[in-house]
C-alpha cells in the first residue's frame, strides 16, 4: 500500500512539474494571447522597418523593477494575468483590460514598467522604450523640433541629423509621432521598439 501511495505521489509530482516546464517554454508563436492582445490595441506602427502592433495590457519590466511595477498593476487595475515572459532582462506579462485601460495605456510613460509591441513577421515581442527617434533636415534642429510638439529632447546626434526624445505624461507616443511624420518639419520620425537583447552566458 505505502509503495502505490508513494508511486501515485511522484507521478502527480511529476505531471505537475511537466506542466510548468511546458507553459515556460511556449513561444509567441505558439500562444495566441499575444497576437490577439496585439490585435485588441488596434494600434499599428513602424520602428526599424518593421510594422508592430502595440500589445493591450502589455508591461515589461526590468528583473529588479518587477516587484513595483506588479504592485502598480494590482492596485489600479485588479486586472487577470493572462500571459507572462521574459525577453532579455525584462520579465514581460499580459493582463485583461477594460477599454478606458486600454485607452489610458497609450498614454503611458511609467518608470516602473515599458509597454511592449508585438511584431507579425518574426512573432516576437519588441520592448518600446518610451523614445521616438527623429531624423531631421538642415531646415530645422533638434530644439526647435522638440519645443514645436512639447517633447522632451534627450540625445541630439547633429553629425548624424538624429535627434531622441521622450514624451511628457499624458501625451500619447503614437499620436505625437504620426504628427511629427505629418508635420514637414522632419525626414522620419519612429517609437524606438528593441526586439532582441544580447544576454550574457
Amino acid at each position: 500500500m505505502k509503495l502505490l501511495l508513494a508511486a501515485a505521489l511522484t507521478l502527480v509530482s511529476a505531471s505537475s512539474y511537466a506542466n510548468v516546464e511546458i507553459t515556460k517554454g511556449l513561444s509567441v508563436e505558439e500562444n495566441p494571447i499575444v497576437a490577439q492582445k496585439a490585435q485588441e490595441s488596434g494600434i499599428t506602427f513602424l520602428s526599424n522597418a518593421d510594422q508592430y502592433q502595440l500589445i493591450s495590457g502589455g508591461r515589461a519590466a526590468k528583473s529588479g523593477k518587477l516587484a513595483s511595477a506588479m504592485t502598480a498593476s494590482q492596485s489600479q487595475e485588479q486586472s487577470e494575468l493572462l500571459w507572462e515572459g521574459t525577453n532579455g532582462i525584462f520579465v514581460l506579462s499580459i493582463s485583461d483590460l477594460t477599454v478606458s485601460q486600454q485607452s489610458a495605456q497609450a498614454l503611458a510613460n511609467s518608470s516602473s514598467y515599458n509597454q511592449m509591441a508585438y511584431n507579425p513577421r518574426t512573432g516576437g515581442i519588441g520592448i518600446i522604450t518610451g523614445q521616438i527617434i527623429v531624423s531631421y533636415t538642415d531646415s530645422f534642429d533638434a530644439s526647435f523640433i522638440g519645443a514645436s510638439f512639447g517633447i522632451q529632447l534627450i540625445d541630439d546626434f547633429t553629425h548624424l541629423n538624429t535627434a531622441f526624445y521622450s514624451v511628457n505624461a499624458g501625451q500619447d507616443i503614437f499620436i505625437i509621432t504620426d504628427s511629427l511624420n505629418q508635420s514637414g518639419l522632419v525626414s522620419s520620425a519612429e517609437v524606438e521598439v528593441i526586439e532582441n537583447f544580447a544576454v550574457p552566458n
